[in-house]
């Protein structure tokens, strides 16, 4: 199949461009996810479910995993219908900085969510630091 302005011809297309940035001195990076039909949230489904019993055997997850947590929580939210302003506030609390491997919240500073479903505009969602970094107290 071939896109045709962004919905692809036979499906309907949910196109997200997610941009990480982290400390002000590394580069952003930028993931695309495009969920065409049913198989596409059956593996996400099945990610989630992969990285959840991780998180529940007390392992610590990479930066990767977390985005798609949080890709998940987004993706969910709309589906029901969550206002955006709903959406931000709690997406600070599905993880914690001991859920994840070391420098992950120091990595995802700012996330930015552009997501374009059929038949409406892009909509954007911002989430600033989404995993609260903890204070660092160096010893003398």
């Amino acid at each position: 199949m071939m896109p045709k302005n962004n919905i692809w011809i036979g499906c309907a297309l949910i196109d997200v461009i997610v941009t990480v940035q982290g400390e002000p001195d590394t580069a952003s990076f930028t993931r695309i996810f495009r969920f065409c039909n049913k198989s596409d949230y059956i593996i996400l489904s099945k990610v989630i479910k992969s990285i959840s019993d991780k998180l529940s055997k007390e392992m610590k997850i990479n930066l990767n995993e977390a985005l798609y947590i949080y890709l998940n929580y987004i993706m969910k939210s709309l589906d029901l219908d969550t206002k955006v302003h709903e959406i931000i506030p709690f997406a600070s609390t599905l993880l914690t900085p001991d859920q994840v491997m070391i420098g992950v919240p120091e990595s995802l500073r700012k996330i930015t969510f552009s997501i374009l479903k059929p038949n409406s505009q892009r909509l954007n969602i911002i989430i600033r630091e989404p995993i609260q970094t903890p204070a660092y107290i160096l010893s003398p």
